[in-house]
């Protein structure tokens, strides 16, 4: 297991032999995905500093990664987003790197948008990190979206129980990452604040998707499908 006192998306490694270092031009039939979140020592932060004003998990703060991450649509260079509390994923438009001039112009047009909107939202700077992603075919960009769906629903007892812990320690009450290194740990935390696992929303699970129409309109995701399902979603314009 992962150390606790971590948090973040592990699985990105799978595809490191995707990843781009600088700037790069995709070759043709390629695509682009780029992957984004809080550091997680500046979301701990938040945590504590939020814990005597909200609700247990502290679902607002929640709520508004999950839409600073959406909000990337807005940048005409993403077709299609997935967010979550605790990072976004975007697929590149395949006109986008002509359009901005490089793929570098992307990925700093797109972390400056969301690093302002979670800015703006939350009243507090985060600090953002991302990776740019280049994979052969839009097969294989699926499976790293579908691989981000299997991580976040697999973690959620142990992110969910985190979270907790950190406002804990927020109230000034004890709490040490360690004492979580079981399931049975977690949720045992987690049902003595109230929380039922299984009672948490759809979106907490499983993340929240968007994708642009043909006609311009965008549709919204709540209640996101996994395995093929969700990757069928994964498509441009």
């Amino acid at each position: 297991m992962h150390s606790v006192e971590v948090q973040g998306n592990h699985t990105w490694g799978k595809f490191s032999a995707f990843r781009v270092l600088g700037d790069h031009e995709p070759m043709p039939g390629f695509r682009l995905v780029m992957q984004f979140a809080p550091r997680p020592e500046g979301v701990a932060r938040l945590l504590e500093m939020r814990a005597r004003a909200n609700d247990p998990l502290d679902s607002e703060l929640a709520r508004l990664t999950v839409r600073a991450g959406i909000g990337l649509l807005q940048s005409h260079n993403v077709s299609f987003a997935y967010a979550s509390a605790e990072e976004v994923v975007a697929l590149v438009r395949t006109d986008a790197v002509s359009r901005m001039g490089s793929s570098l112009a992307v990925y700093e047009q797109l972390l400056s948008m969301y690093s302002a909107r979670l800015a703006v939202l939350l009243g507090e700077e985060l600090v953002v990190h991302g990776h740019i992603f280049e994979f052969p075919d839009i097969g294989i960009a699926r499976r790293a979206f579908v691989s981000a769906q299997e991580w976040l629903e697999e973690a959620t007892p142990l992110r969910s129980s985190r979270r907790l812990g950190l406002q804990m320690r927020g109230l000034g009450q004890p709490f040490h990452p360690s004492s979580l290194e079981t399931v049975e740990a977690q949720a045992g935390l987690l049902r003595s604040a109230g929380i039922d696992l299984e009672s948490l929303p759809h979106w907490w699970w499983r993340g929240v998707a968007a994708r642009f129409r043909s006609d311009g309109g965008v549709e919204l995701y709540d209640d996101v499908p996994h395995g093929a399902d969700f990757a069928a979603l994964v498509s441009d314009v």
